[in-house]
């Protein structure tokens, strides 16, 4: 079952993330293409650091917390029993190889700087007048981003939101 509801769905996200990144990088240039409106666009940009642009100056730091990350998903893969949990696996691992990919281009052998690709530009614009002042608008813009941070936040919000409930220990045979 961990072949066919973890492995398969990460390494086809893996895929879809690196081919979409190079695809972006080719086309793009420095300035943003909106392709829906002025609230969807695509750019290129390198992001040293970690989600939303923090960490900036922590690319190693970050890419030997992403290895430990990578490694206690695939842990946990083999604990789980339910195909929502291996999914869920899934979407953060593949998440995570993605961005990891990118940032050990910095020591092997392909192309990169070690900074992760990002491109997705979303940019819901000013807020609306019925916001509440005291929490802050995020949307305008949203922190670039790519497929690999997509899938990061889509499992997060299945752990977040209960949908998957992730095992970290094998059950007892004795109770």
């Amino acid at each position: 079952m961990v072949g066919l509801w973890f492995a398969l769905p990460a390494v086809v996200l893996v895929i879809l993330d690196l081919w979409s990144k190079a695809w972006a990088f080719d086309f793009l240039g420095a300035e943003a293409h909106f392709v829906a409106g002025d609230w969807l666009g695509l750019v290129k940009v390198y992001n040293p650091g970690g989600a939303f642009g923090l960490g900036q100056s922590l690319t190693t730091p970050l890419t030997f917390v992403r290895v430990l990350a990578v490694t206690v998903l695939f842990y946990l893969a083999f604990r789980q029993e339910t195909k929502t949990c291996l999914l869920t696996l899934a979407l953060l691992t593949g998440g995570a190889l993605g961005n990891l990919y990118d940032n050990l281009s910095r020591w092997l052998p392909w192309e990169g700087n070690g900074m992760v690709r990002d491109f997705l530009l979303v940019d819901l614009g000013p807020a609306p007048f019925w916001w509440p002042e005291l929490i802050p608008w995020v949307f305008h813009p949203w922190p670039i981003f790519n497929l690999a941070d997509s899938c990061i936040s889509v499992g997060f919000l299945f752990l977040v939101f209960g949908l998957a409930k992730v095992k970290f220990k094998t059950h007892d045979l004795g109770n």
